[in-house]
C-alpha cells in the first residue's frame, strides 16, 4: 500500500490514487501515519479524533469501526499492516506499518537527506537533482483534507518547514551550478513570503550581484536590515553582514567557480582577457518580454517543467555554456523545445508562461520574442500569421520593406535566422495550431512557450502541460501577495472563504484582491457575503478591465457563433450541463439530459472539454467549474425557456431514479421496497457488481440531485422523494449515518409538502436507519412508532410489517427485550396472516435476538434455525448470514467456541459479495477473535 500526504491525504489502490471518505476515517490514518511505524495508545487516537472534552460515550467501539473500516480499504483484514497492540486481551493501540518507499513524506526526507550530502561532497547538479524530485513529490499543503488534529498540524508544520529548508537548498545548488538568473523570481517570491529568513535573502543578493545587478543586492540588504531593526530591533546576522561587504566591494570570488577560475587564468598572464560575467553581457537581440506579475504564485511544479525541458535539451547538445558565452549553440542538432501550456480562460497560463520566461531569459542571450495572438480576447480577432512573422523579423533587424509578404516566404525567413541564434519566442493566447506553427523557430538552440485554451493536441514535438486552478495554500498566498499578509492572516477563515467562492481561479482570485485592496478599511467578511450570493457573484468578480464574465463569454461565443455541425450542441449542452446537480456527470446522464443520441452527446462533449469549458477526469465523466457552472446557469436562463431547462433536467433525474433502482435491485432482489415507474433512460448494469461500481461513482452526484429535486415544485420534487427512497439500499448497508440522515430529512419535508404520506413512512423507516448507526435508538423508536401510525391509517401491511422488525430491534437495543418479544410476535403473526415469508424470516431472527438478550439462549437458536431455514428456502442471502452470525455469537456466550466458530465461519462469505452489508462482516469477522484465543487457532477463510 502506498500514501501521499504531501497535499490531500491519498491511497494507492490498484492503478490510481483514492481519497477515503469520512473525515473521521482521514483523521485517523493521519494520525497514525504522523506516528509511522510507531504505536499509538488508543486514548491518544480518541483524543486526536473527538479531543479531550468533545469525546462521545461510545468513541472507543467508533474507533473499532473505523479501524476495521479502515482495514478493509487497505485490503488488511488480517491486521499485517494496521497492526494490534495488545495488553493482555484488549487493543492497547494501534501502529500502522509502513515502508519508507510506500510514503511520499519518507521519501521526501530521504531525497532531501541526498541532496545534502551531494552539496557536502560538491556534486551541486547531483544534489539539484535529488532536491527538486524530493520537492516535485508536493501537491499541496500537507495533509490538505484532512480536519486539524494536533498530531497533524504539528506534523503539517514540521513538513512545511522541511519543504522550505529544501527549497533553500535546491537554490544553494542552482547558484553553484551557475543559474543564478533562473532562480530570481522564486527568491523574490520566497522572501516577499518569509521576509525575515535571512538565509533566503542572503540567497537574493548574492543571485542579483550574479546577475549584474549589484545595486539591487545592496537594495535588498538595506529592506532586511530595515525590517529586522523596525520589527525586532535586531541587526542582520554576521554572515549577512560579511555577504554585504563584499557585494558592496565587488568581490570576485562571488561569481560562479568557473568564472573566478577564467578570471585567475587571464590574471596569471596568459594573454587571454577574461570574460565578463554571463548577465553582465551587452544584450545582442530583441527583449521583448511583458513585465512578469509582482502577484504571481505557486506553480512551481510547472515552472520545473519547463526549465528541465530547456536544461536537458542544452546537456544533449553541450550548447547550453558556448551558447551563453556567444558560441554558436546550433552544433548540437536538437529539435526546438516546445511547450504548450493549456487550461481554461482566467486560469493564470499567460502569468506563467512570462515568469517562467523571465527566469529562463539568460539561456537566450540572441533575444525573448513576444506576441498576443489574441486567440481568446474579447472584441479581438485572432492575429494573422503573417502580420505576426513581419513583427518579428523587424524586431530581429530585417529591413521592413524586405519582409515577405507571404506567410509561407516570412516563416522560411524566420526559421533561417533563428537557426544560428538561441531565441526564447512566446506564443501567448494562441487559437489553433495552424496559427502556431508558421511562427516557431528551427533553430536547435531556440525554444517556445505557446498558451491556448484549447489543448494543441497536434503541434508535433510539444510537450503539453495542463494548467489547473491553484491550490488551497497557493490560492491564499495570492490573495496575501495582492491585499498583504497581515490582513488576510487576521481574517483567515474568510480568506479561505474567499478562495474557496473563487474556485482557486487565479482571475478571479486577482479581482477579488484588487477589490480588496482598493478598500483597505473594508473587512474581507464583507466581500464573502457579496460572493455567497450566487446569483450575483459573477458581477462582484469584476473589476476595471478584468471580468471572470467577460474570460468566459470568449470561449462560449466561439460555439454559439461557430460554424461546425456541432457547435450549437455545444452550447446548449454547456448551458444545460449548468443546470444539473452534482460534482461531475457521466455521459449517459448527459445523453438523457440533452434528449440526443449518445454519440452526437459525446461530440458535443469532448468540443467543451478542447474549449477547457468542461474538464474530463476519464473517458465517460465530466466536470465543471463552479464560477463557469453559474455563467452557464446564466446563459440557460437569457437562451433557453423556463420549460426547455426543467424537461432537460428532468430527464437527467429520471436515468438518475431509474439506474438507481435498478442498481438497488441487483444488489438485493429479495428486500421489500416501494417501486416506482419511471419514463426515463436508465443506464444498463448487468449484474450485483456493477450495480455497485455504479452506485459509487455517482454517489455525489445523486446525493446532489436529491437535495436540488425536493426544493423544486411537481413533477420534480416527487423524483427527488423517490431516488432518497433508492439510495437508502445503498447507504445503509455502507453505514453512510450522516448521508443518509440527511437525504432522508431533507425527503420527508417534501413528501410533507407534496401530501406522499406513503413516502414519508418509508422514509421515517429509512431515518430511524441513520439514527440506528449512530446509536440514537430513542430517535429510531421515535421514528419507527410515527411511521407505524401512518401504516395502520393507509392499511399498508407490507410497511407495518417491515417497520415492526425495525422496532422489535431497537426496543432490544435499548434493553426492553420483553417489549421486544410483543412487538415481534405481532409482526410474526401478521407475517403468517398475510403469507409473507420473507417478513417471518426477518421476524424470527428478531425474536431470537430478544430471547438471548433475555438470557434464553434455547429458545434464541431454535428462532435463528428457523430464521435460516427460511431464509435458505427463499434464497435470501443476506438473512442466511445474520442468523448465521447470531448463532455463533449465541454459541460463544455460551462458551461454546468450536461451535461458534464454525458458524461465524460460515457467515463470512455472505458479506462479502457486492451490495451487502460491509459493516457484518465486520462485527462477523471480530465476533471470532473470542473463539481463536480460547481454541489458539487462527480464524478460517476470509
Amino acid at each position: 500500500m502506498r500514501y501521499r500526504v504531501l497535499g490531500a491525504l491519498e491511497l494507492w489502490d490498484g492503478g490510481r490514487w483514492i481519497s477515503l471518505g469520512p473525515a473521521k476515517w482521514r483523521m485517523l490514518l493521519a494520525v497514525l501515519l504522523c506516528h509511522a511505524n510507531r504505536t499509538v495508545p488508543t486514548e491518544r487516537l480518541m483524543d486526536e479524533l473527538w479531543g479531550e472534552e468533545g469525546r462521545p460515550q461510545s468513541a472507543g467501539k467508533l474507533l473499532q469501526t473505523y479501524v476495521s473500516r479502515l482495514r478493509q480499504t487497505l485490503g488488511d483484514e488480517s491486521g499485517e499492516v494496521l497492526i494490534t497492540d495488545k495488553q493482555g486481551y484488549k487493543a492497547h493501540g494501534y501502529r500502522l506499518a509502513v515502508e519508507a518507499a510506500e510514503f511520499d513524506a519518507h521519501r521526501f526526507e530521504q531525497l532531501v537527506e541526498e541532496g545534502r550530502r551531494g552539496l557536502d561532497r560538491d556534486a551541486p547538479e547531483a544534489a539539484a537533482e535529488r532536491l527538486r524530485e524530493a520537492l516535485g513529490l508536493w501537491r499541496g499543503a500537507p495533509f490538505q483534507d484532512v480536519p486539524p488534529t494536533p498530531a497533524v498540524e504539528a506534523e503539517a508544520t514540521r513538513l512545511e518547514e522541511c519543504r522550505l529548508e529544501a527549497v533553500d537548498a535546491r537554490i544553494e545548488a542552482d547558484l553553484r551550478c551557475g543559474h543564478h538568473a533562473s532562480v530570481l523570481g522564486e527568491l523574490e517570491a520566497l522572501t516577499a513570503e518569509h521576509p525575515f529568513r535571512e538565509d533566503l535573502r542572503g540567497r537574493q543578493m548574492l543571485a542579483l550581484y550574479r546577475s549584474g545587478r549589484q545595486a539591487d543586492a545592496l537594495a535588498a540588504y538595506r529592506d532586511l536590515r530595515g525590517a529586522l531593526a523596525d520589527e525586532l530591533g535586531v541587526e542582520p546576522t554576521p554572515a549577512l553582514q560579511r555577504l554585504h561587504q563584499r557585494i558592496l566591494t565587488a568581490d570576485e570570488t562571488l561569481m560562479p567557480p568557473e568564472r573566478a577560475a577564467e578570471g585567475a587564468a587571464s590574471s596569471s598572464g596568459s594573454g587571454t582577457p577574461a570574460a565578463p560575467p554571463r548577465a553582465a553581457r551587452t544584450p545582442r537581440g530583441p527583449r521583448q518580454l511583458p513585465p512578469a506579475s509582482p502577484a504571481f504564485t505557486g506553480r512551481h511544479g510547472e515552472i520545473a517543467v519547463i526549465r528541465t525541458l530547456i536544461e536537458e535539451a542544452e546537456e544533449h547538445d553541450g550548447s547550453g555554456a558556448a551558447a551563453a558565452d556567444g558560441g554558436d549553440g546550433g552544433a548540437g542538432g536538437r529539435p526546438v523545445v516546445i511547450a504548450a501550456i493549456d487550461g481554461t480562460g482566467g486560469v493564470g497560463k499567460s502569468s506563467l508562461v512570462i515568469h517562467a520566461a523571465h527566469q529562463l531569459a539568460d539561456r537566450f542571450p540572441d533575444g525573448q520574442l513576444y506576441v498576443d495572438l489574441h486567440g481568446a480576447t474579447a472584441g479581438l480577432t485572432a492575429l494573422d500569421p503573417g502580420e505576426v512573422l513581419g513583427r518579428f523579423l523587424r524586431a530581429l533587424g530585417v529591413d521592413g520593406s524586405t519582409v515577405p509578404s507571404s506567410t509561407d516566404e516570412a516563416s522560411a525567413q524566420f526559421r533561417s535566422l533563428a537557426a544560428g541564434r538561441r531565441l526564447l519566442v512566446i506564443l501567448d493566447n494562441a487559437a489553433s495550431v495552424e496559427q502556431v506553427r508558421p511562427l516557431l523557430p528551427a533553430g536547435p538552440g531556440c525554444s517556445a512557450l505557446v498558451t491556448s485554451r484549447e489543448m494543441l493536441t497536434t503541434l508535433e514535438g510539444a510537450t503539453h502541460l495542463h494548467l489547473d486552478v491553484l491550490p488551497r495554500d497557493q490560492a491564499v498566498a495570492l490573495l496575501e501577495r495582492i491585499v498583504g499578509a497581515e490582513r488576510v492572516r487576521a481574517e483567515s477563515e474568510e480568506a479561505e472563504a474567499i478562495t474557496r467562492l473563487c474556485g482557486g481561479l487565479p482571475l478571479a482570485l486577482r479581482i477579488a484582491g484588487a477589490r480588496l485592496a482598493a478598500r483597505p478599511g473594508r473587512p474581507l467578511r464583507t466581500l464573502v457575503t457579496k460572493l455567497t450570493d450566487v446569483r450575483g457573484r459573477l458581477d462582484e468578480l469584476s473589476f476595471g478591465d478584468l471580468a471572470v464574465r467577460t474570460s468566459f463569454q470568449v470561449s462560449y461565443d466561439g460555439f454559439r457563433e461557430g460554424r461546425r455541425s456541432d457547435d450549437l450542441d455545444a452550447a446548449r449542452a454547456f448551458r444545460l450541463l449548468g443546470a444539473l446537480p452534482g460534482p461531475d456527470v457521466s455521459l449517459p446522464v448527459a445523453t438523457a439530459l440533452l434528449g440526443l443520441s449518445e454519440s452526437r452527446t459525446e461530440s458535443a462533449l469532448e468540443r467543451l472539454v478542447d474549449a477547457q469549458l468542461l474538464e474530463s477526469p476519464d473517458s465517460i465523466r465530466y466536470h465543471m467549474h463552479d464560477l463557469l457552472r453559474l455563467f452557464a446557469t446564466e446563459r440557460a436562463e437569457q437562451e433557453d425557456s423556463e420549460a426547455e431547462r426543467s424537461t432537460a433536467v428532468a430527464r437527467g433525474l429520471s436515468c438518475y431514479l431509474a439506474t438507481a433502482q435498478q442498481a438497488v435491485t441487483l444488489l438485493d432482489p429479495l428486500r421489500p421496497r416501494p417501486e416506482h415507474a419511471v419514463d426515463g433512460a436508465v443506464v444498463p448494469l448487468g449484474d450485483s457488481a456493477e450495480a455497485d461500481a455504479w452506485l459509487k461513482a455517482e454517489l455525489r452526484n445523486l446525493l446532489a440531485a436529491v437535495a436540488y429535486a425536493v426544493e423544486r415544485p411537481e413533477p420534480v420534487a416527487r423524483l427527488g422523494v423517490r431516488l432518497a427512497q433508492s439510495l437508502q439500499w445503498f447507504l445503509y448497508p455502507r453505514a453512510h449515518a450522516q448521508d443518509l440522515q440527511s437525504v432522508n430529512e431533507l425527503a420527508i419535508s417534501a413528501a410533507r409538502r407534496l401530501g406522499d404520506l406513503e413516502s414519508e413512512a418509508w422514509l421515517l423507516d429509512h431515518l430511524a436507519g441513520a439514527y440506528w448507526l449512530q446509536r440514537a435508538y430513542d430517535d429510531v423508536r421515535e421514528c419507527l412508532e410515527s411511521a407505524l401510525e401512518i401504516w395502520r391509517e393507509l392499511g399498508h401491511l407490507e410497511g407495518e410489517l417491515r417497520t415492526l422488525c425495525n422496532l422489535a430491534d431497537a426496543l432490544c437495543e435499548l434493553g426492553l427485550h420483553e417489549e421486544a418479544i410483543v412487538v415481534q410476535k405481532r409482526q410474526l403473526a401478521l407475517a403468517r396472516e398475510t403469507g409473507d415469508p420473507a417478513a417471518e424470516v426477518i421476524g424470527l431472527g428478531n425474536l431470537g435476538r430478544a430471547h438471548r438478550g433475555l438470557g434464553h439462549p434455547e429458545e434464541a437458536l431454535t428462532c435463528f434455525r428457523e430464521s435460516l431455514e427460511g431464509a435458505r428456502q427463499t434464497g435470501n442471502i443476506h438473512h442466511q448470514g445474520f442468523a448465521l452470525y447470531e448463532m455463533g455469537l449465541t454459541y460463544m456466550e455460551q462458551g461454546k467456541f468450536p461451535e461458534g466458530r464454525t458458524h461465524m465461519d460460515q457467515a463470512l462469505p455472505v458479506w462479502k459479495r457486492p451490495g451487502t452489508y460491509d459493516s457484518w462482516r465486520g462485527h462477523t469477522w471480530s465476533g471470532l477473535f473470542p473463539a481463536c484465543m480460547t481454541l489458539q487457532i487462527g480464524p478460517g477463510p476470509r
